[in-house]
């Protein structure tokens, strides 16, 4: 079977399968040229020129393959599918000038590359084959070869009647078949190119956020600095002061997760420079959730990991995606939170479950939209996606899904 590419290149080529399906039907209407040929001859004892009907039908079934040679090296671009279709509709109207002209029933195939051209083309290349194919059959109406049938007049109407019905069956077959599932696949493209363009434009906006919390970072840095030499000269003044001592001590404590956060965004940019780590899953949870647990000491979390799991790349995106879920259960009152890592077909799968106040309750926590945007942008870009659903029992569970070979198996 042959390998056909994914997506045609160019932005004027058609899709892969449209291409593909353009094939299929032509190679029905050789097919039904062929037939059609046969039963002049065999059934109605006709003697149409067979050569010449013979070399049309063999250079259609070689535009045919050509058309197969085009789409495994990339596929054609609007104006060669366009002269294609042009073809097939020359192809028909040369069978039909060797057997009858306009009174041959089948004239009415000339519709199909019309068909064809108008659900797969853009209007300005439909148009020009609907003007094509009239033309054809204006010329067909005074130009063609006779075809004499040894049969009476009336059997002759009856015949032609046959022959019309025929067509119909086979037009609306060829329409149905292949037409309708050609405009189906352009659908379904257009919708992708609208969500991917919904999907740019929200990496518009989040890349913008990140700027905007990149430039926040560097500039808390100086203050950072000058409110840790006022506090350690405020704690040396009033060392041993039973009023002072323990606000400070907060106080302290506070810039030190202030400044271990900082820290931990530099030492991500390094890390994004020299590439990611590869760690083992229960290693690198243990430390996110240490890591996490000295700014939410109340909250217990229950870890459990399942054996065998593959390594992974220690991608701070990931990373976000998961504090995001934690804070979000946390904010919403959960004091007990399970997380879960484990395998799922090709993909690593991380849980977050909590019995907080459900998802009512924790789509009002603050950052439950903006946190969560970014961590489906961050995880989209690693291949995986995110879940939220509600837990059975009251609370949330929230699973992150990456593939193993993003998790760096």
């Amino acid at each position: 079977m042959p390998v056909f590419p994914e997506s045609a290149p160019g932005r004027d080529a058609l899709p892969v399968s449209a291409q593909r399906r353009l094939i299929v039907t032509r190679a029905a209407l050789v097919l039904a040229e062929a037939a059609g040929i046969g039963l002049l001859v065999g059934g109605l004892q006709a003697s149409p020129p067979l050569a010449a009907l013979g070399l049309i039908v063999a250079l259609h079934a070689m535009l045919n393959a050509v058309a197969v040679w085009r789409l495994r090296a990339g596929g054609g671009a609007t104006p060669e599918v366009l002269l294609h279709l042009a073809v097939d509709a020359a192809v028909i109207a040369a069978l039909v000038y060797l057997t009858g002209g306009y009174a041959n029933p089948f004239i009415s195939l000339l519709l199909v590359p019309l068909i064809l051209a108008a659900v797969s083309l853009p209007a300005p290349h439909a148009w020009g084959m609907a003007a094509w194919v009239g033309a054809l059959y204006t010329l067909l109406m005074r130009y063609y070869v006779p075809l004499d049938i040894p049969v009476s007049s009336a059997d002759a109407v009856d015949l032609h009647l046959t022959g019309m019905w025929l067509n119909f069956l086979l037009t609306a077959a060829l329409v149905a078949a292949f037409a309708g599932r050609l405009a189906a696949t352009l659908r379904r493209r257009d919708a992708e190119l609208a969500e991917a363009r919904e999907r740019r434009l929200r990496d518009e906006h989040l890349f913008a956020l990140g700027l905007q919390a990149a430039a926040a970072a560097h500039d808390l840095a100086t203050p950072l600095a000058s409110a840790r030499i006022t506090l350690d000269e405020l704690r040396r003044d009033y060392a041993g002061d039973d009023e002072l001592d323990p606000s400070l001590t907060l106080l302290s404590g506070q810039l030190n997760r202030m400044e271990s956060v900082l820290a931990r965004l530099a030492q991500s940019a390094r890390n994004r420079e020299g590439g990611a780590a590869r760690v083992r899953v229960a290693d690198w949870l243990a430390g996110v959730l240490e890591h996490w647990g000295l700014m939410w000491p109340r909250v217990r979390v229950r870890l459990d990991v399942a054996a065998d799991l593959p390594e992974m790349r220690a991608d701070d995106a990931l990373e976000a995606a998961l504090v995001t879920l934690l804070n979000n259960a946390a904010q919403a009152g959960g004091t007990d939170i399970e997380v879960e890592a484990g395998m799922a077909a090709d993909r690593l799968v991380l849980r977050v479950a909590d019995r907080g106040g459900g998802l009512d309750a924790e789509a009002t926590t603050p950052g439950w939209g903006v946190g969560l945007d970014l961590a489906r942008a961050g995880l989209e870009r690693l291949g995986g996606g995110l879940e939220v659903a509600p837990r059975p029992g009251g609370g949330v569970v929230s699973s992150i899904r990456i593939p193993v070979r993003e998790a760096g198996a």
